[in-house]
């Protein structure tokens, strides 16, 4: 239903408020239900147990460790607050990143929350051929950059939030990556003129996750 207020977002109750491009609106806030989903969101899910068991294992003062260093890291939350995370929710976050690269857990702080900006050089895909991305290389060795890509859209649409992770790669990499067979192993071939988003998260050795840059090409 759509209402005349200041904009705002969240629920209260059994009502959700949102707004878009028309103008502030409620609905009848949903439980999601949770299915078991795809592969790689057992996958998620089990880093993130894996993690959450780990931070139960570790010591008070390691524990203390990561909550000081929650504390000098602020984070941008959905709404675009800055908040601070607990010890135990940054060191989940990271550990489950750890995990999603195929690193250990690892209990030590990180050094460092710097992480590289990636550049992409180019990116293509055709028709029936080859999906190709070409990275700056600015990352370096010990760093990771995270390849999603969302399902074929039509040329019409200008974002999508719908995004796979596809394959990841070191930080330096400057050499063209195929990434056809897994981009129709998961979402099927692509017909000329549909558009391809893309979302390319840079971590650094540590598993502190970067701003994502995103965007979309159009199928030759």
């Amino acid at each position: 239903m759509k209402i005349l207020t200041s904009p705002s977002s969240g629920s209260i109750a059994g009502t959700t408020y949102s707004h878009n491009r028309a103008g502030q609106y409620t609905r009848s806030r949903r439980t999601p239900v949770q299915g078991i989903g795809s592969p790689r969101r057992g996958i998620i899910k089990a880093a993130f147990g894996a993690a959450s068991s780990a931070w139960s294992s570790m010591s008070a003062a390691l524990q203390l460790a990561w909550g000081a260093f929650a504390a000098q890291c602020p984070y941008t939350d959905s709404l675009g607050q800055s908040i601070k995370l607990t010890g135990h929710q940054i060191f989940v976050a990271i550990n489950t990143q750890l995990q999603n690269l195929g690193l250990p857990i690892s209990t030590v702080v990180p050094l460092s929350t710097a992480v590289w900006q990636p550049v992409l050089t180019t990116l293509t895909a055709v028709h029936a051929g080859a999906i190709t991305l070409t990275m700056g290389g600015g990352g370096a060795v010990t760093d990771h950059l995270l390849v999603a890509m969302s399902p074929p859209q039509s040329g019409g649409v200008t974002f999508t939030n719908n995004f796979s992770q596809l394959t990841t790669c070191l930080g330096n990499v400057a050499t063209a990556q195929v990434i056809t067979t897994q981009y129709v192993a998961q979402f099927g071939s692509v017909t000329a003129g549909q558009r391809l988003f893309y979302r390319l998260t840079p971590v650094n050795q540590y598993g502190v996750t970067g701003t994502p840059i995103k965007g979309f090409i159009t199928v030759s």
